[in-house]
């Protein structure tokens, strides 16, 4: 095994350059957009860069992270070798299983940070217990280096999983980028993969057959979604180092990109609920600062884009798969599940959204404990 411990260490200087460049944030002179109408509410982005300066603290934030037990391994992939950062929290529990959780953009595997005790050490000894691992994706904070597209993804984190850390079999759960890359896994090691547990089915591309009322009705809100609010993943997709240089020269450009997409999942436009509480969007933000990845993951797009992100999927994944429906994330109607996975297990969840593990993460641990019970044996 090649993995060692990681632990974050933000030297001093780096954390005084993040605060003059925050100090000397020249924000633009625009139309009142508190309901971020035309994007990221200038109003709200001047609150939250003063609190960033004066009331955040990042040492603070950066020992927490500390606590939570973190590895780097080299795994090679069909480009070389790739040096994968990850999140590993062992349970105690005999019968644990293993758990691949993957995160999406624009976050971290920190994503997970609150429901990593819960799922390794339930209170309850009869709730299913999980050694938890949480990678940083490739060009996304703390992994770095350049984005790779899903298929060779997959193929690292297989690496990853199964030479690095000996887990021959594994459940598999995740969102935005853990669903597309999450199912290409299960496509590839089908004998390694024993669950699927998304919560949202990738997308219809208008190029599927025979579409159910409720699919054609998905399909179309979809589409509607992208025209409105999926500018960044228009650029990111088709020229991404437009913005590249703006998000590693600015941390509040950097915050403002990215708080585009989370505040299409936010109730009110709370963003900061959204993301669990507004400390916690403000690390994610640091990281993607410190490491210097916002543009490296912004790739992450042009990557998929070019290995035919659009085009019909291939066949669907043969393990069973459960999808966990959060009332503010992308509403895939059972049919559309049904037609993307072998589905097993499909629920409309009371509340949260995009960073449901975040939000809500009783809720999330408890519908992964659910999932797990309804797979075991299989």
């Amino acid at each position: 095994m090649t993995a060692t411990p990681f632990r974050l260490e933000i030297p001093a200087d780096e954390v005084a350059d993040l605060r003059r460049r925050l100090a000397d944030t020249r924000f633009p002179t625009v139309a009142a957009n508190r309901d971020f109408a035309r994007g990221t509410s200038g109003e709200y982005l001047r609150e939250l860069v003063a609190y960033w300066l004066d009331g955040y603290d990042w040492s603070r934030e950066q020992a927490r992270l500390n606590e939570i037990p973190q590895f780097v391994a080299e795994v090679t992939g069909a480009e070389g070798p790739v040096r994968l950062h990850f999140v590993h929290r062992v349970s105690t529990r005999q019968d644990a299983r293993p758990l691949l959780l993957l995160h999406g953009w624009p976050d971290t595997p920190f994503r997970y940070r609150r429901v990593l005790d819960a799922l390794a050490e339930p209170e309850d000894p009869a709730a299913p217990a999980f050694h938890v691992i949480a990678p940083s994706l490739p060009g996304f904070p703390l992994t770095g280096g350049p984005a790779r597209p899903p298929k060779e993804t997959a193929g690292l984190l297989t690496e990853l999983m199964r030479t690095e850390l000996g887990y021959e079999r594994f459940l598999v759960g995740g969102g935005d980028w853990g669903t597309v890359i999450g199912m290409e896994l299960a496509r590839q090691q089908p004998e390694a993969v024993s669950g699927l547990f998304l919560t949202n089915a990738d997308y219809p591309t208008g190029q599927e057959p025979d579409l159910s009322e409720a699919e054609q009705e998905y399909a179309a809100w979809i589409g509607r979604w992208f025209m409105t609010q999926g500018a960044y993943a228009m650029v990111q997709s088709t020229k991404p180092q437009i913005v590249g240089p703006a998000l590693s020269d600015s941390p509040a450009g950097l915050a403002a990109f990215q708080l585009g997409l989370i505040d299409t999942g936010a109730d009110d436009h709370d963003v900061e609920a959204a993301f669990g509480d507004r400390d916690e969007l403000l690390t994610n933000f640091c990281l993607y600062w410190f490491s210097n990845t916002a543009a490296s993951a912004a790739d992450a797009y042009y990557e998929a884009a070019a290995g035919g992100w659009g085009a019909p999927p291939p066949a669907a994944p043969t393990v069973p798969a459960g999808v966990a429906v959060f009332p503010r994330e992308a509403q895939s109607p059972r049919e559309w599940c049904e037609r993307q996975l072998n589905l097993i297990r499909y629920t409309k969840m009371p509340r949260g959204g995009h960073f449901a593990a975040l939000e809500v993460p009783d809720d999330f641990v408890a519908e992964v404990r659910a999932f797990a019970g309804d797979v075991a044996g299989r």
